[in-house]
């Protein structure tokens, strides 16, 4: 009988901590300065529910940097169901992750200032040593050019990353993460041409998987 009351309340407080994240990414994007109580009354509760799961706002914008690592590890999930090829591999990551940047690129402009440039750096830690191993990959199958070493590349590809994670932030960018993935590839050597095509075949293979249960 207990459990049966508990789960409800869980439920409740995830609901409520999902509702504040969602909030707080919509107030911090309209408003840089936006207080605590806005966040609360943006997400439709009261301002103790805020502070029962962000006790303050430091502790809230660090909710959001977590919420963006959580979303990155989500996506490098997907690799091992990825396909046999690395440059298809890295257009269909590429398009997957492209979401979360848009989603959290409020990070880029006023938590960057607050957190720190490293901490922003920090979200694409996890995603370092499976897209070197992809690299090396490519590079060994010829697909990839050879003209810098993998960890290099990937380097580069990061900071190409928020680059575009930024532009998408002031509009210039308003795509669904073809630019991205094009770039990436780019990046990597694929000639242009062919990196239009396999990101074209990127989109093919995401459109025809089966649906998320409950998406």
């Amino acid at each position: 009988m207990g459990n049966e009351s508990v789960r409800p309340r869980r439920r409740q407080a995830r609901a409520n901590r999902s509702r504040i994240i969602e909030a707080a990414i919509s107030e911090f994007a309209r408003n840089p300065d936006a207080s605590m109580d806005d966040v609360a009354r943006a997400a439709g509760v009261v301002r103790r529910t805020v502070y029962g799961h962000f006790p303050s706002r430091d502790a809230l914008i660090e909710g959001l940097v977590d919420e963006a690592s959580s979303a990155l590890l989500a996506v490098l999930d997907e690799l091992p169901t990825m396909p046999d090829r690395p440059d298809l591999t890295t257009a269909v990551m590429a398009l997957l992750s492209w979401p979360i940047g848009d989603r959290f690129r409020v990070l880029l402009t006023f938590a960057r200032a607050e957190i720190g440039e490293d901490r922003i750096r920090d979200l694409l830690v996890p995603a370092r040593a499976p897209s070197i191993a992809l690299v090396e990959r490519g590079q060994a199958d010829g697909v990839f050019s050879t003209y810098l070493p993998a960890s290099v590349l990937v380097a580069m590809t990061e900071a190409v990353t928020l680059a575009l994670f930024e532009e998408a932030n002031h509009g210039t960018i308003a795509d669904d993460g073809d630019s991205f993935a094009l770039a990436s590839l780019v990046l990597l050597g694929v000639e242009a041409g062919r990196a239009a095509d396999v990101v074209a075949e990127a989109w093919d293979l995401l459109r025809a998987r089966p649906a998320t249960p409950g998406a």
